[in-house]
C-alpha cells in the first residue's frame, strides 16, 4: 500500500529505517488543508487546518510499504500520539499516512510556513 510520510519516517532522518523493506515511490506535497507543529524539535505533528485561518501544502515521501511493515510503523507513531488518517495529495489523490490528534499540537510551534519538517529543521542548524 502506498503511504505518504512527513517527518522522521523520511529518507536520511532518524525514524527511516523502520522503512527498511519498503520501496521509495517519489517526493509528493499535500493539498493545502493542513498545519504543522514541531513537538519540541524532535518530530512533526500534523492536523487538518479545519479551525484555522488557512492550510498548508506540506512537503513529503510517498513509499509502497508492505503490510507485513505497517503494524510496528503505526505502533511507534501511536507511541507518539500519532494515528494513520487519510492525506489528500496536490493532485487530488488521497492515501494513507499520520495525522496528530489536534490537542496533542496545543502550545507547539506552528512551522506550516515552512511548507514541510525537512525545510524546517534545516532553519535550526543555522
Amino acid at each position: 500500500m502506498e503511504v505518504f510520510v512527513n517527518g522522521e519516517l523520511m529518507q536520511g532522518l532518524s525514524m527511516h529505517h523502520f522503512l527498511t523493506g519498503a520501496r521509495y515511490v517519489r517526493s509528493a506535497r499535500t493539498a493545502p488543508i493542513y498545519r504543522l507543529f514541531s513537538i519540541d524539535d524532535h518530530y512533526p505533528a500534523m492536523v487538518m487546518a479545519e479551525g484555522f485561518e488557512r492550510g498548508y501544502a506540506i512537503a513529503g515521501e510517498i513509499y509502497d510499504v508492505p503490510e507485513s511493515l505497517w503494524p510496528e510503523i503505526v505502533a511507534n507513531e501511536r507511541r507518539l500520539g500519532l494515528y494513520r488518517g487519510p492525506i489528500w495529495l496536490e493532485d487530488g489523490q488521497a492515501m494513507g499516512g499520520i495525522l496528530s490528534v489536534r490537542e496533542l499540537c496545543e502550545g507547539y510551534p506552528d512551522i506550516s510556513h515552512f511548507g514541510g519538517w525537512r525545510e524546517y529543521r534545516q532553519t535550526l542548524t543555522r
